[in-house]
């Protein structure tokens, strides 16, 4: 686990240790006997009659007594503790002293609160000692460190609930220590928590980009981590995914029964399935497949499980198959523009299979714009290319005369269901030359 490394400086230390002793010093010379109510709404209502007239220098007497006799009054919240660093930062603005007073509250609340049984977020109270510290960084030495220490403990505490601002300002400082192996470290225990916040994920990649020259070197420092640790199914997924991406698919070939081993999950039959439909064995990812869709975690992968099952069914050359596949794809999601597309494809190499082009061959081609049109008209990411494919499939349509000989009217009803083309069994309608 990685720990930030002690930032305070000795001569900060004795200042916070003497900035803590004249704050506790007045209440040593309190009566050790319980303060009864009359005192405590007396102590109250002085110190915050001066304190909300801003008198804060009249206010700390009164103030001080109440932190250390009563720190709940009246209603056991951390109010009086909040109200003491406002004090002292309004003095600050005359003495910068005081800042180390107001650190000394920060330390010592969440501890004084607890032990007279008030509720407290310690989370909160780390997190506004940070930004305190960050925003009177010319006053305290190491600022930037002291700040993550603060950040880090509250990530500690709950690292789910920190915000993305905090969790970057972490990941930032522990890179800025240049130990290479920490950054890496955090940065796993990070995407464990906030992998799917769109500002942390897009500034892990940045960091990530900084530690390696080339995806050589990334691949080198993998390695030794899977060696140190060769049971770590996400070290082991993540340099497949490496082998994969640097174009080395004979090391990922014999990492494949490692990661299926110690991780035998959906995305990892998806990942190895990649891999070898890739490397044209399409049965082998077929079969891979058909196990995802039968193995924990697959729920939210099955819409592009059964896509590149077509995939691999067109590649073998079952093309009734593979449109069963995309069609199960469209159920799961009816705007994945890429299975219409397939689809349109599939109807495509169809054409070519059956090889004689005559009228009721090119009359497919009235079905597959069909398909390209509906993939640009549902799906943004993919329209270009699909209205490139209807334009140009659109030139290959049946002529004015192939029209006039056969009796189709522009508009009518046209079944795709004859000869070679049996298997499709759709409509379509006759379209314009």
């Amino acid at each position: 686990m990685y720990t930030l490394r002690q930032t305070f400086s000795n001569s900060l230390r004795c200042a916070l240790l003497g900035a803590a002793f004249l704050f506790v010093a007045p209440a040593m010379a309190q009566s050790e006997q319980q303060p009864s109510d009359q005192e405590i709404a007396t102590h109250y209502s002085l110190y915050f009659e001066d304190f909300k007239n801003e008198n804060y220098q009249s206010a700390l007497p009164n103030l001080r007594w109440i932190l250390e006799n009563a720190p709940g009054f009246p209603n056991d919240s951390d109010r009086n503790f909040r109200r003491a660093i406002e004090a002292f930062e309004g003095l600050a603005e005359q003495d910068p002293a005081y800042l180390d007073s107001a650190l000394v509250i920060f330390e010592t609340a969440v501890p004084k609160l607890r032990a007279a049984d008030v509720n407290v977020d310690e989370q909160r109270w780390l997190i506004n000692k940070g930004r305190f510290i960050q925003s009177n960084a010319a006053h305290f030495s190491n600022a930037q460190a002291q700040a993550a220490e603060a950040y880090m403990e509250a990530y500690e505490l709950d690292a789910s609930s920190l915000d993305a601002y905090y969790v970057n300002y972490l990941i930032n400082h522990v890179h800025s220590l240049g130990d290479e192996e920490a950054t890496l470290s955090f940065i796993d225990r990070v995407e464990e928590t906030h992998g799917d916040v769109a500002d942390v994920a897009e500034y892990i990649a940045v960091v990530q980009n900084t530690l390696f020259d080339t995806p050589e070197e990334r691949v080198a420092f993998i390695e030794r981590q899977v060696e140190r640790n060769p049971d770590d199914a996400d070290l082991i997924a993540e340099l497949f995914d490496l082998y994969i991406t640097t174009g080395r698919h004979d090391m990922a070939e014999q990492l494949s029964e490692r990661l299926l081993e110690v991780q035998p999950d959906a995305r990892t039959f998806q990942l190895v399935a990649r891999m070898r439909l890739e490397d044209g064995d399409a049965r082998g990812a077929y079969q891979l497949y058909e196990r995802a869709l039968q193995t924990e975690g697959v729920e939210g992968r099955e819409r592009d499980i059964y896509f590149n099952m077509g995939i691999a069914q067109q590649q073998i050359g079952n093309l009734q198959n593979a449109r069963r596949h995309f069609r199960q794809a469209l159920e799961i999601d009816s705007n994945f523009g890429a299975a219409y597309i397939a689809i349109g494809d599939l109807y495509v190499t169809q054409v070519g299979n059956c090889g004689s082009f005559d009228r009721e061959d090119r009359a497919v081609y009235w079905l597959a714009v069909d398909y390209y049109e509906r993939a640009a008209s549902r799906d943004p990411s993919v329209a270009s290319q699909a209205r490139q494919k209807a334009r140009s499939y659109s030139g290959s349509f049946p002529s004015s005369e192939d029209l006039f000989f056969r009796g189709w009217s522009v508009g009518d009803t046209y079944q795709v269901n004859y000869g070679c083309y049996s298997w499709i069994g759709e409509s379509t309608t006759v379209r314009r030359p």
